[in-house]
């Protein structure tokens, strides 16, 4: 999948300005690939409809203290799937029947969200398995993003992660990838 990041200056002061053409882009270079659309913001109403076309899983923060009801409502009409993030700060019981709404839970394990190549936060490790216990764990997928890299990666209990400079930073960024999946099987 292509895990995509919008940070508005709601989130991050000196965020860049948002070119939704890109997403445009990204779908027709990958028709077949699920486009995960990360939406972080404040006010994510005004970023829904213009990444839905784009997008098969859509996610919003659930600890920015909004009704999401209405957002929620707006990406199952659309067709697409409901993603919740939640921040390494967030405690989790605080957002369970939030959660059962989601097709897919985004658990942030860095403290800055929205700054790229911070390292991986160690209390992650004790979220991830509060939201693997939870009774209705099997009805969303958890992707863990964050300071994710090949050593990390394989501690990790989650059916997806996100690890954007690991990949970017890496001199052979396909190869990084091939190791992340494969919990560093194939070294060489």
């Amino acid at each position: 999948c292509i895990h995509i990041d919008i940070v508005d200056k709601t989130m991050k002061k000196n965020a860049n300005q948002i070119e939704i053409f890109r997403f445009e882009t990204i779908k027709a270079y990958w028709p077949n690939t699920q486009i995960q659309t990360h939406i972080m913001s404040k006010d994510p109403s005004k970023w829904v409809s213009k990444v839905l076309p784009f997008s098969d899983v859509v996610y919003v923060h659930g600890d920015i203290n909004k009704d999401l009801n209405h957002i929620i409502s707006e990406i199952r009409n659309m067709g697409k799937l409901v993603g919740i993030a939640l921040s390494i700060t967030s405690e989790i019981n605080n957002y369970t029947k939030l959660l059962q709404k989601a097709d897919y839970v985004l658990l942030l394990t860095i403290k800055n969200p929205g700054n790229s190549g911070q390292i991986f936060h160690s209390s992650a490790f004790k979220k991830i398995e509060q939201i693997n216990n939870l009774s209705f764990r099997n009805q969303f997928v958890l992707c863990v993003d964050g300071g994710v890299n090949t050593s990390i990666s394989k501690l990790i209990n989650s059916e997806c992660i996100v690890s954007g400079s690991s990949v970017l930073k890496n001199p052979n960024p396909a190869k990084q990838i091939m190791r992340l999946q494969t919990d560093n099987r194939y070294e060489n």
